[in-house]
């Protein structure tokens, strides 16, 4: 339930104290926690976001019979009460999913999963196919058998080889 904005969404019409404005914030901050199944599955985006709307209709019913201004206490209170009975009663009906659902993926994530092929191709053909060439290379020019010199082709037809490979790879993008 990653919606850290709750209060500011749906409870920004309700008269509150200063000391009820810093509790909200608290409230955000657990919303998720105090809305989970506890470890019994896990809720889809429209049913969070219906359990949000029916925590706030809750806690708008129970505010109107209270007076205005809403303190920390009463805000407290309400909080509680729509808590619990979210938990009495089995979740509300919503029924919780056996496996987390796919979080749609942020810009950001997008950007990164985009250029971490071409990162680790840096990585690997700027730093660790480099040493073992030059690794091969002098100890194929220090002692020129067979083995040596095998070696050394092996490195170069490995950096080689990844390179194109990543080139092949990459080239329908």
């Amino acid at each position: 339930m990653n919606n850290p904005s709750f209060t500011a969404k749906y409870l920004t019409d309700v008269s509150l104290t200063e000391e009820a404005q810093r509790y909200l914030k608290v409230i955000d901050q657990n919303f998720d926690d105090d809305f989970s199944t506890q470890g019994r599955g896990y809720f889809s985006a429209e049913d969070r976001e219906l359990i949000q709307q029916r925590a706030c209709a809750q806690a708008k019913e129970l505010f109107a019979k209270a007076t205005a201004p809403i303190d920390g206490e009463k805000l407290r209170q309400v909080w509680a009460e729509i808590v619990t009975d979210f938990h009495r009663n089995s979740f509300w009906g919503f029924q919780p999913l056996k496996h987390k659902p796919v979080q749609p993926l942020t810009e950001e994530q997008k950007t990164y999963r985009e250029l971490w092929p071409y990162i680790w191709v840096l990585i690997q053909s700027g730093i660790i196919l480099k040493t073992v060439v030059y690794f091969f290379g002098i100890r194929a020019s220090n002692d020129p058998s067979p083995e040596n010199t095998v070696y050394l082709i092996l490195a170069l037809l490995t950096s080689l080889g990844t390179l194109v490979f990543f080139a092949w790879r990459k080239h329908r993008k």
